[in-house]
């Protein structure tokens, strides 16, 4: 009597599972049949009619279903040697949730425990796989044979198999859950250990008009800011040395001043003394890493890479060698000691000596300044005995005036083409690079990966890309220029170098160029600088003239300036028209629509080749440094480029003002 009973209970089960997973068609043949048990009453004929019709449906759908069924059962069977071929148990009683799906991500099958850990009251028909796979799509799953997802609260992995069926391909996806290893592994990463060094900028600037108990009364103020906003993050505080701090912190915490936008920063900016605004900045360097001599190794890295950008920022570098930028809106205070340009100086000397030849060599586009300073450069090379080639395309060059100059006064001998270089190439071969500190800018990066030794001279904030294999690496953002630097190298050799006028205007107008005629990046050091160099013979008049444009340019940079548009606080131009000098009327542009009121930056956009080129200006108020990094280039606060392969206009266009509103938004402080 049991297995009738049992059969008639699977029967009503299949019932009501048809009911269930077609409820629509179900009730539609309900409705046929009480209107065929109507029909009786008016003609049997019809009535009986209707019920074959409605019997052959039932019939066929019934068909159709166990067609269906047979069909899944072999894929199942298919699936089952794929996954677990020694078992001989049914898949459905697969220990792990199971479920299989179709090319169009449409469920198809599922195991008893994928039905107790996800399914609940949902049925298979009309089920999108992405609702458990955290909304990841066929494409993904694809590409990943293994990935983490989550449901309802659950941490799982979640692990693919693929098997094809009569030409059809289906997809197998296992799941193992791993909620609490994820807790912990949370908690584990959140416990990583941190190591942050400050330092408190030049603080003899800042505190040189001050008495002792004073001084010491403010570095007390500040230390007192960097302690208490440490202690609200439950990180540990130490004091170094004056204007010096260790903290030792987790990588919660660090998550947490992420999320702050390192408010520090701003809050040391703005103490005051004696009601009277300081202006102090800091400097921080943060190094995550797997223990703690790593993370202070990176640590050490970070804060010299937060020095080399100027200042008044956070520099985050974790064990991927990936720096993290926070800050930075304020421009650098120059340092008043030449006690490093000195060291700098016998460092280089010494390095040249014990050369065989140099090739001095700038970055792409040469302008005035990279042409003087290496000029500069040369002087030292040949008062130490030593030939020397200045490697520069005359092509490219932006200082073909500088250089016809430099030809017509007899100094035709001293360039190179970047083609012929290697023929001036020996075992003691030193290479000298200027006004760029970035392999991919040079402006022939084969001679830097041929030469084994090679010095490095720059003012350009630092970025992450930098040279790291120099002999000397001497980088000070704080200065105006390279030929800056060069003339102070030359003023503090230890021996005497002859600087012929011409060489010294080769220096002056590069000096000239990157301050705008002494308005920019113009500190006490540029003007001794000149004042250096017009000692020399300098002849301003002569300088001026290497700036003067042909008609055809001032006429485009006036069309360029004619046209910019305003953007929020930013005025922006493009060049839409070709040029010979189109690298000189774009940046030239930039610099004039500084003028315009109201304008906190300038930007150009131009075209060379397949490469959208970006120049941008600033007077300080908006770091134009920080916007140009977003699009993958850099530079200085108030002057700096980037370049976007293969973009157009609009794209361009539409990238850097979105790289605006994320540095007015604050987003990047």
């Amino acid at each position: 009597m049991k297995k009738p009973e049992n059969s008639r209970n699977k029967k009503s089960n299949g019932a009501g599972e048809i009911i269930r997973l077609y409820p629509a068609t179900a009730a539609l043949c309900g409705v046929c049949l009480l209107m065929s048990v109507a029909m009786f009453f008016f003609d049997y004929r019809i009535a009986l009619a209707e019920l074959c019709v409605l019997a052959v449906t039932v019939a066929a759908a019934l068909l159709k279903k166990n067609h269906e069924l047979s069909e899944l059962k072999s894929r199942m069977l298919l699936l089952q040697k794929k996954l677990s071929p020694e078992e001989t148990g049914e898949l459905r009683s697969f220990p792990l949730p199971t479920v299989l799906f179709d090319n169009t991500e449409r469920i198809v099958w599922y195991s008893n425990q994928f039905k107790n850990s996800f399914m609940s009251d949902k049925s298979v028909k009309n089920t999108d796989i992405k609702q458990f796979t955290s909304g990841r799509g066929l494409d993904y799953i694809r590409e990943h044979s293994r990935f983490e997802c989550e449901y309802m609260g659950k941490h799982y992995t979640a692990f693919c198999t693929m098997l094809e069926y009569k030409k059809e391909t289906y997809y197998a996806l296992y799941y193992i859950e791993n909620t609490e290893l994820k807790k912990y592994k949370i908690k584990y990463e959140n416990s990583r250990p941190v190591i942050m060094l400050i330092a408190i900028d030049t603080a003899e600037e800042y505190l040189r008009d001050f008495r002792e108990s004073q001084q010491a009364e403010i570095l007390g103020g500040v230390e007192s800011i960097i302690e208490n906003w440490f202690n609200n993050f439950g990180c540990i505080a130490r004091k170094l040395s004056s204007g010096r701090f260790l903290v030792f912190a987790e990588k919660s915490a660090l998550d947490k001043m992420k999320e702050d936008k390192f408010s520090l920063l701003s809050s040391v900016r703005s103490y005051t003394y004696a009601e009277k605004p300081l202006g102090i900045t800091l400097s921080v360097g943060v190094g995550t890493g797997e223990d703690l001599p790593e993370c202070e190794k990176y640590a050490r890295q970070a804060l010299d890479m937060s020095l080399g950008r100027g200042g008044d920022q956070v520099a985050v570098k974790n064990q991927n060698n990936e720096y993290e930028f926070f800050g930075g809106v304020v421009k650098g205070v120059a340092k008043r000691t030449k006690v490093r340009t000195r060291i700098v100086a016998s460092a280089i000397a010494e390095t040249i000596k014990y050369s065989s030849n140099v090739l001095i060599m700038g970055h792409r586009f040469a302008d005035l300044d990279a042409l003087g300073a290496a000029v500069g450069v040369s002087l030292i090379c040949k008062a130490l005995g030593k030939k020397v080639k200045i490697v520069m395309s005359s092509q490219t060059s932006l200082a073909k005036p500088l250089a016809s100059y430099l030809e017509e006064k007899g100094y035709q001998e001293l360039f190179c083409e970047p083609a012929e270089a290697e023929k001036h190439l020996t075992e003691r071969t030193l290479l000298v690079i200027v006004d760029t500190h970035r392999k991919s800018f040079l402006e022939y990066p084969e001679l830097f990966d041929a030469v084994k030794s090679a010095v490095v001279i720059d003012h350009h904030r630092k970025t992450v890309d930098h040279i790291n294999k120099a002999m000397v690496f001497y980088h000070e953002p704080n200065a105006s220029s390279a030929s800056e630097m060069v003339t102070e190298l030359i003023e503090y050799m230890n021996f005497d170098i002859d600087v012929p006028s011409v060489c010294a205007e080769a220096l002056l107008s590069g000096i000239a160029l990157d301050t705008k005629n002494f308005v920019m990046n113009t500190g006490v050091r540029t003007f001794e600088a000149a004042a250096f160099l017009r000692g020399r013979g300098a002849d301003t008049v002569a300088v001026k003239q290497l700036f003067a444009n042909s008609m055809k340019t001032q006429k485009d940079k006036s069309e360029v300036v004619k046209n910019a548009a305003m953007y929020k606080n930013c005025a922006v131009g493009v060049v839409d028209f070709e040029s010979d000098d189109i690298r000189i009327v774009s940046s030239q542009a930039a610099d004039e629509l500084l003028n315009v009121a109201n304008v906190a930056a300038s930007f150009v956009v131009f075209r060379t080749g397949n490469t959208i080129n970006i120049s941008a200006r600033s007077y300080g108020e908006l770091n134009v440094q920080l916007v140009m990094e977003l699009l993958g280039g850099g530079g200085h606060q108030t002057m700096a480029a980037a370049q976007l392969e293969g973009e157009t206009f609009e794209n361009a266009l539409n990238m850097l003002k979105n790289a605006i509103d994320k540095i007015n938004e604050g987003n990047i402080k």
